[in-house]
């Protein structure tokens, strides 16, 4: 069994878009879904409320509210010279605004899966996912060192001209041999890459974050230092994309199309559901698509955003 955990706020139509997604393709192995997200508002509440009365009687899916942060880092925490660095750099570190890190950490050592893939709300399935076995025996092989990726596939993002392999429908390369800044170099992802749940387990403890944004690329700085999960494979495919269309966290800069959580909830709200238009030819992860669908119904409505 693999634990899937997913990072959402304000979002519930692009979460519904991807759980659709993945009730659609998701083959095997079997799987524990969790669902750690928050709002804003009254108004987004209810967007994740109408979401959970929808899976309410599929008792692989949960989920968990972030609440108000009791927690109060140990000395080992605090001691850390990396997470001291953090603390004074970044004032938000020192008191969270919720039990975001905690939360993710208990949900992780409650699962009964050997291993843990993250997800984020804008990306969507676009292909069957069919992991066979041997893939877990070769991360449980060496768990420090391995990672599969259900985002990457042959061409995509700036693929490095040397050091991938392809065998049996899977690409294997080191992910040190690769460029840092682009996906093949990354150690670490909170976008479709499983791991061994132990590894990370450990990491999450050791290092202080509060979202998703400032766990990935504080984790995978650490796992870099560490050499950890150095050794990547994926199917020739991807598996999976991502459409940042909005951006709803203000700790990272990152790179989105600027379309209204507001307005996307309001037709969630009226019964409406989210489609993307998938590339005919995928060369990037990340999609930045010129029109979004509503649909209801027999009703489509086209939003362009680009």
């Amino acid at each position: 069994m693999l634990q899937i955990i997913i990072f959402s706020f304000n979002r519930a139509i692009q979460l519904d878009a991807l759980l659709a997604s993945l009730t659609h393709y998701w083959e095997s192995p079997d799987y524990q879904l969790d669902v750690v997200y928050n709002t804003s508002s009254e108004s987004f509440e209810k967007g994740y409320q109408i979401l959970k009365d929808k899976h309410a009687n599929n008792d692989r899916i949960s989920f968990h509210k972030e609440g108000k942060n009791d927690y109060n880092y140990g000395l080992k925490e605090i001691l850390n010279p990396f997470n001291l660095k953090r603390l004074r750099k970044y004032p938000y570190l020192r008191n969270p605004k919720t039990n975001f890190r905690q939360l993710t950490i208990s949900l992780m050592k409650k699962s009964k899966a050997d291993n843990v893939v993250f997800l984020t709300d804008d990306s969507v399935f676009v292909q069957p996912v069919n992991i066979p076995n041997n893939i877990f025996e070769w991360i449980a092989d060496k768990p420090t060192s391995k990672q599969f990726s259900l985002r990457i596939g042959e061409g995509m993002n700036e693929q490095p001209s040397q050091g991938i392999t392809k065998s049996n429908g899977l690409l294997s390369w080191n992910v040190n041999d690769c460029p840092k800044d682009i996906n093949w170099g990354y150690q670490f992802s909170v976008d479709g890459h499983i791991y061994n749940k132990t590894c990370i387990i450990k990491l999450f403890s050791l290092y202080m974050f509060c979202n998703p944004n400032s766990l990935e690329g504080y984790i995978c700085n650490m796992v870099r230092r560490k050499g950890w999960f150095n050794e990547a494979k994926s199917f020739s495919e991807t598996r999976l994309l991502s459409f940042p269309i909005n951006m709803v966290q203000q700790v990272e800069d990152n790179e989105s199309m600027g379309v209204s959580t507001e307005m996307m909830n309001d037709y969630y709200l009226k019964g409406y559901s989210l489609e993307y238009k998938i590339p005919e030819k995928i060369e990037y992860f990340q999609v930045y698509p010129e029109e979004i669908y509503f649909i209801k119904d027999a009703e489509r409505i086209v939003k362009r955003i680009k």
